[in-house]
């Protein structure tokens, strides 16, 4: 089951819900609004094993250590309900560790705890304190860790906002510039509702889970999601119709379209050829199944990046497409890398060598479609934890323009099902991870719940002030841990009513009209080279990225001897080009500057960017042993800007024709060129070889089965061109098809 997307057990590791365990006795402090104070662990109510240790490294001289089960507990008094900065001095022991976290019996995810030897800040933003005591509540989930103090401080007058908020791509075209300006616009007031498809091929249909939305709660969601990782994959991949189906969505429902990449390398990679095709089940996209290398996959020369290439060029096409029909994607690659936190528990293949071979990777791979193949319709988003090192992950601002987080609080590990996963229903709205996030970002992006089971409710939300930019439910599985839109220990149909139906939520039927087409967007303009450097991890290393310039391609071609009875010639240019793009030129010859002539040709590519055009080169002297091709333009025109936008493009062939035949002989059978008495693709094959090989198959050639007179006479079946040309035998094609009832020229 290649197509398979599942979720791993381990995601849940990110937000865990908690036990809420009785107290007899709990230390009880007193939190002045506007005062921050300090409260030390060792005065807080423990169970379990959890121990008060002697360390003259803790500021009152111990502190707690948890060590295999237990939970932590301490009563906070504050004068104001509102939102408080939560500031835990704590270190994991052996490795990065986390543990679960709960006010006043509400989950708040998980408190992520670095690895060291010496306390360090965990700070967790907004959280929200009610007027009078609270209870903070660290239940044991993994690893163990040990705890100094804890400081709590007031965060009034808390705002929601982002201040980098247009495409972090200079010619993001004016349909992806208004996108991003829309969420701007809501960011922090509304959550734009989400539901990601099923794979093709999965346990239902693709249409199951928008369909139960809308018989639900009258509502489609206003974000579908999209996964490329099977379109492209070159080891079995094959069109699942996703490009299709995101232009159906935004196009014509006005929906908003985000799309992931679960793409998969090979196990053993070592002995894979590249090219070869395998079943699913000797790939996989996991970390410890395979030897794929994703450093050497950001690196040219390298086979790890022939493969990973060529997954992107596939890929590009189709984001190429997308483009030309005006269309933008929130784009979500290389997702989850951190995995478990730290730099070696990732579970997938991107993030198994660490925080720097996969920042690395991220660059390269914004580089190569936003720069080498001009996906200028891309949203970037990149997954981030709230872990103490997450941000070590970090590719960089100019490569990021929203912070994704994949929430699935409602698996949970208990001391009493061995550690195992178990499912709890947890709606929290998770706003000490949303808070955090930000706080780790230094505010420039907005932070979206990427994925999620359970998408909190809107009281939890705004009580919460959890401002989450969207929510986008994974699919159902097919069993009840993985059923995550409809199995209520994920989410309610109550819930899932008062989600889709509420002011807060913003669904399909409320999004603009002018979504795409916002007033006030500035076009790019490719006519500018604007440049900006970054700098990456390696303080050596700088990245450019620049505009696309447009530049003059030329080709000499050589042109063969004139054999006898040819009539005139022609050139055929291949060009390989964006998606419907204008493409035009001329053909050159001359000796110097003042005599040179050009014979023009323009044409369009088609949808996948290829075009031919025949130029009609007769009146070009035939002392000329050589000539020039020339490509002048390559634009698609965007209707919303009424500019042409500059698209590249290469020239993939060029090649003389002779036109040969005439009126020598009358025809005896309209396109039968060999002469056989019938009309089959023998005929066809015969005209191609006469052309492409004159000294072999034309009317004077030296193999037996050359053309003859009276076959040129018969295959001249297209009078618009002088003689036979490769339009004859495309005619005798369609003739074959039953497009055309009719050889015959008419008169």
């Amino acid at each position: 089951m290649g197509k398979n997307l599942f979720k791993k057990a381990g995601a849940a590791l990110m937000s865990a819900a908690m036990m809420l365990n009785g107290a007899v006795y709990s230390s009880s402090t007193v939190i002045a609004a506007d005062a921050p104070q300090k409260i030390e662990f060792e005065d807080a109510k423990v169970t379990g094993t959890i121990t008060v240790e002697k360390d003259t490294n803790a500021s009152g001289g111990s502190a707690l250590k948890m060590t295999d089960s237990g939970t932590i507990e301490l009563k906070v008094t504050v004068d104001k309900s509102g939102p408080y900065k939560l500031t835990f001095y704590v270190f994991g022991i052996g490795t990065d560790k986390q543990q679960n976290l709960s006010i006043n019996g509400v989950s708040q995810g998980a408190l992520g705890i670095p690895e060291g030897s010496d306390y360090k800040a965990v700070t967790l933003s907004s959280i929200m304190l009610k007027e009078g005591e609270n209870t903070i509540t660290i239940e044991k989930s993994w690893g163990w860790s040990q705890f100094d103090y804890l400081e709590v401080a007031s965060m009034d007058n808390l705002t929601i906002k982002a201040t980098q908020t247009t495409p972090c791509d200079q010619l993001a075209t004016v349909e992806t510039q208004s996108l991003m300006a829309y969420l701007a616009e809501n960011y922090g007031k509304h959550i734009i509702s989400g539901q990601q498809e099923i794979y093709s091929g999965g346990p239902h249909g693709l249409e199951t889970e928008f369909e139960y939305l809308k018989e639900t709660t009258g509502h489609y969601p206003a974000i579908r999601g999209f996964d490329y990782g099977n379109f492209c994959c070159p080891l079995y991949g094959s069109d699942d119709g996703s490009t299709d189906r995101i232009i159906d969505w935004v196009k014509n429902k006005g929906g908003i379209a985000t799309a992931s990449y679960h793409i998969n390398v090979p196990k053993d990679f070592a002995n894979y050829t590249i090219g070869t095709k395998m079943d699913w089940s000797l790939s996989t996209y996991g970390a410890k199944d395979t030897d794929f290398s994703p450093s050497k996959a950001a690196t040219p020369g390298t086979k790890e990046n022939e493969y990973y290439l060529s997954t992107l060029k596939t890929l590009a096409k189709e984001f190429n497409k997308l483009e030309a029909e005006g269309i933008p994607v929130i784009w979500r690659p290389l997702h989850e890398a951190e995995g478990g936190g730290g730099e070696k528990e990732s579970w997938f293949w991107w993030g198994r060598e660490g925080s720097e071979a996969y920042k690395k990777l991220w660059i390269y791979t914004y580089n190569t479609l936003t720069n080498d193949l001009n996906c200028h319709n891309l949203i970037w988003e990149w997954n981030s934890y709230n872990y103490a090192n997450s941000t070590n992950w970090y590719p960089g601002d100019a490569y990021v323009d929203i912070i994704g987080y994949d929430k699935y609080n409602c698996t949970v590990y208990l001391e009493e099902n061995g550690w195992q996963p178990s499912l709890k229903h947890d709606d929290s709205a998770i706003s000490s991870t949303f808070y955090g996030l930000i706080d780790k970002y230094d505010g420039k992006k907005m932070v979206a719940m990427a994925e999620n089971d359970c998408f909190s409710t809107v009281e939890n939300l705004t009580s919460e002030n959890a401002g989450w930019l969207y929510f986008c439910t994974w699919y159902d599985g097919g069993s009840d841990n993985n059923n995550f839109l409809t199995n209520p220990i994920f989410n309610t149909k109550e819930d899932t009513i008062a989600m889709y139906q509420s002011e807060y939520c913003i669904t399909l039927d409320e999004l603009p009209k002018d979504l795409y087409k916002k007033e006030g967007i500035t076009p790019p303009d490719p006519s500018k080279t604007t440049t900006t450097t970054t700098t990456t991890s390696d303080p050596n290393v700088t990245t450019t990225t620049a505009a696309y310039e447009f530049e003059v391609q030329k080709k000499s071609v050589t042109i063969p001897a004139k054999p006898e009875n040819a009539l005139g010639k022609q050139m055929v240019i291949d060009i390989t080009g964006a998606p419907s793009a204008s493409i035009g030129g001329a053909v050159g010859y001359g000796t110097t500057a003042d005599d040179w002539k050009n014979i023009e040709w323009k044409g369009n590519a088609d949808k996948d960017g290829k075009l031919e055009v025949v130029v009609d080169i007769s009146d070009m002297p035939d002392s000329f042993k050589t000539c020039e091709v020339q490509v002048w333009w390559s634009n698609v025109w965007n209707a919303a800007t009424e500019k042409a936008i500059d698209k590249p493009y290469k020239i993939e062939s060029c090649k003389v024709e002779y036109l040969m035949g005439g009126d020598v002989l009358e025809a005896t059978m309209w396109g039968d060129a060999n002469c056989d008495n019938s009309l089959d693709m023998a005929d066809v094959v015969m005209i191609m070889q006469s052309l492409a090989n004159p000294d072999k198959y034309g009317l004077n050639g030296d193999d037996e089965h050359h053309i003859t007179e009276q076959g040129l006479a018969n295959a001249d079946v297209d009078k618009t061109l002088k003689g036979v040309t490769s339009n004859d035998s495309l005619k005798i094609q369609e003739f074959l098809l039953g497009k055309i009832k009719t050889l015959a020229p008419e008169k």
